[in-house]
């Protein structure tokens, strides 16, 4: 492999060091934070007050106060909630960010790492042990896919993941009983035990520490 390297170009070259660069930021930058942690995800386009947000902003500051670091994409909306939400219990919190043209943060994280590329970011979010699903749009929905995906092939390990919002998330999990699993066939038994669907703070801590 290596006596092929002189065959990419500099524009491949430029590409592979960005890359490196990005993994190893993202992975200086989860070293700093507590053992275990729990990502967040969630759209931007969710407002202060809106039940989600502020849902979300009990839950990071519940994880705080338990020692957990909390990470998010770091934009506004969700991920704003659980950096505000982190902070204010006195917890660590990571922002892993991608440049994209939408509004900037609105709170700022103990740690700001800025993404070019979608993998990286994508690949160091998940290394959480909890995954906490708010409502958003395509961009969580993808995040969601991807993971459950790698987990039924085995590409990674399954964790916890929690769907917050049941009116948001049902129509959607009836979609994949009715045509996915039932009608379809196109996903086996035993994939709705991947994740679980939670109304409130209280559900989810106590399916997850027990009380």
């Amino acid at each position: 492999m290596n006596r092929l390297l002189h065959t990419l170009n500099e524009e491949q070259l430029s590409y592979i060091e960005e890359i490196n660069y990005e993994y190893t930021q993202g992975f200086l930058a989860l070293n700093g934070l507590p053992k275990e942690t729990v990502t967040f995800y969630g759209g931007g386009k969710i407002r202060p007050d809106d039940t989600a947000y502020k849902q979300t902003k009990e839950l990071a500051s519940e994880f705080a106060k338990r020692g957990w670091g909390v990470v998010s994409g770091g934009g506004p909306g969700i991920m704003a909630a659980s950096l505000e939400g982190a902070q204010q219990a006195g917890g660590k919190a990571i922002a892993f960010r991608i440049s994209l043209n939408e509004e900037p943060p609105t709170i700022a994280a103990d740690v700001d790492v800025l993404f070019k590329h979608f993998g990286p970011r994508k690949y160091l979010l998940r290394q959480s042990d909890v995954f906490v699903y708010c409502p958003g749009g395509f961009g969580t929905l993808d995040e969601l896919m991807e993971n459950l995906t790698l987990i039924v092939t085995g590409k990674h390990p399954a964790k916890p993941i929690y769907l917050l919002d049941r009116k948001f998330w049902q129509d959607y999990i009836e979609w994949f009983e009715k045509i996915l699993f039932e009608e379809r066939k196109t996903v086996s038994q035993g994939y709705d035990k991947l994740f679980k669907i939670v109304d409130t703070k209280e559900e989810l801590i106590a399916d997850l520490f027990g009380g």
